[in-house]
């Protein structure tokens, strides 16, 4: 086994999808369930994985893996949850922190607020057909993956790394809001 994962990242790296295919059909499932015992959440983990995949395919021919994939891929998903868990304490400390002022404080100028909701709406609208269709049916339609899937007769796994892009765009044309955000509790 260690051999074809060594075999399968090598061909990765020169840009064989079927290779990639083959260590994502092989370690998505467990790495979500990985992830969701510290989460607790299993959207969020297969987010996180799915933000894993992403990286691996995008970095593929910067990437050295000195120990074993599975390793690998277990040891960067531990990572990124114990970063999420982080991310979540810092929140919880800036929540309690703004708590201590009085609500009419917090009431941003309907300026910014009007800034950040065509913000948002332009980073969903810049998003490819395809990605923007699955992304609106999922966080505005409320469809479950599999039901996005059978809707637009596709894979669930298209489905899945359709919104990984589609929230890597948003994280990323909207990380200047982060504070807005979180105070709004828009969640993406």
């Amino acid at each position: 086994m260690v051999h074809l994962e060594s075999n399968a990242f090598e061909r990765i790296k020169n840009g064989d999808e079927k290779a990639f295919d083959y260590i994502f059909d092989t370690y998505y499932t467990g790495l979500c369930i990985f992830a969701n015992k510290y989460v607790e959440d299993i959207d969020l983990a297969e987010d996180i994985v799915q933000e894993l995949f992403i990286k691996i395919w995008e970095k593929r021919e910067q990437l050295n893996i000195n120990n074993s994939l599975k390793s690998y891929l277990f040891q960067s998903v531990n990572n990124s949850c114990l970063n999420h868990l982080k991310h979540l304490k810092i929140r919880d400390n800036y929540k309690k922190h703004i708590s201590c002022y009085k609500t009419d404080e917090l009431h941003l100028d309907t300026l910014v607020e009007e800034e950040l909701n065509l913000r948002i709406y332009n980073s969903i609208e810049s998003l490819p057909e395809k990605c923007k269709i699955i992304f609106k049916l999922s966080r505005f339609g409320g469809l479950k993956y599999k039901e996005i899937a059978e809707k637009l007769e596709i894979s669930i796994k298209t489905v899945k790394v359709q919104i990984g892009k589609a929230l890597k765009t948003l994280r990323h044309d909207l990380q200047d809001y982060l504070p807005l955000l979180l105070i709004f509790k828009v969640l993406l």
